[in-house]
């Protein structure tokens, strides 16, 4: 994915803005510019919600919307729906802010945002909004398309629902912020990103059915994120599930990952 620069003038005004309004307002106001110049580039776009509706679909309509002793006994429909807003949100934090930071740090970006003044809080928390508006975007659409075409059941717990996801919006995240502080380069976020999230994706929810995994892709699956944030959306959504979902995992994973980041970024500082 290449990323639009910036206009000469963005970085610093940024930084004249965090002086004079504050922290948060020139987070919003920095995530208002990513938001744009991500909106140029439309492999964004095909990447974030692309994919995962075009195999969504698929599979849903491959394997029906019938009870299916496989699936638990719901629909495969409402199982892939409902689990792919998980999926959603690791292709966020394997692929599309991996991509986007490194390429920024490629082009110079980060370093004229830092040479305008404006701190690295306030730099990771614009990601951290951006990660969220692109997320809920994405996984919107992916919902809305699924439900016109195969429909979809009304969520169980709609607080749970809320939760997991925010859950799987803060270890994605946070797992994002840490590939793209180590990839020197967007297209090696690029070709890591895609390798992470692929047996993620196949093993983590949004492939088979667990059911009909064998014990070693099951025990695989147990100790992958997406998997329990995928397991704990189905939970909330359709009252039940065969997947792992432990929520403290995903959250221990965020921990870890921003942890990496940090120490990350104070090596490059140093």
């Amino acid at each position: 994915m290449s990323v639009v620069t910036e206009p000469a003038g963005v970085a610093p005004d940024l930084g004249t803005t965090e002086r004079q309004d504050g922290p948060v307002r020139t987070t919003l106001r920095l995530a208002a510019t990513e938001l744009r110049l991500l909106a140029r580039e439309p492999m964004v776009a095909i990447g974030l919600v692309g994919f995962p509706l075009a195999t969504v679909l698929v599979l849903a309509g491959v394997f029906g919307s019938g009870p299916d002793p496989d699936f638990g006994g719901i629909a495969p429909s409402d199982h892939y729906l409902a689990g792919y807003i998980g999926v959603v949100v690791a292709s966020l934090g394997l692929v599309t802010i991996p991509v986007h930071l490194a390429t920024h740090r490629e082009l110079g970006v980060l370093r004229r945002f830092r040479a305008a003044g404006l701190s690295a809080g306030v730099l990771v928390a614009s990601e951290i909004v951006l990660g969220v508006v692109l997320g809920t975007v994405a996984v919107a659409v992916v919902l809305a398309a699924g439900s016109v075409v195969y429909g979809l059941q009304m969520p169980v717990d709609v607080v749970g629902v809320l939760g997991w996801y925010a859950a799987g919006l803060a270890c994605f995240i946070a797992i994002g912020v840490a590939l793209g502080s180590l990839m020197p380069t967007g297209r090696s976020a690029s070709a890591l990103g895609n390798l992470v999230f692929v047996p993620m994706f196949l093993l983590g929810g949004g492939g088979p059915p667990r059911a009909v995994m064998t014990s070693t892709m099951q025990t695989l699956s147990d100790v992958l994120p997406l998997s329990h944030v995928v397991g704990g959306l189905r939970q909330a959504w359709l009252g039940t599930t065969d997947d792992p979902h432990a929520l403290w995992w995903p959250l221990l994973v965020a921990v870890l990952a921003v942890a990496l980041a940090v120490r990350s970024a104070r090596r490059r500082a140093g």
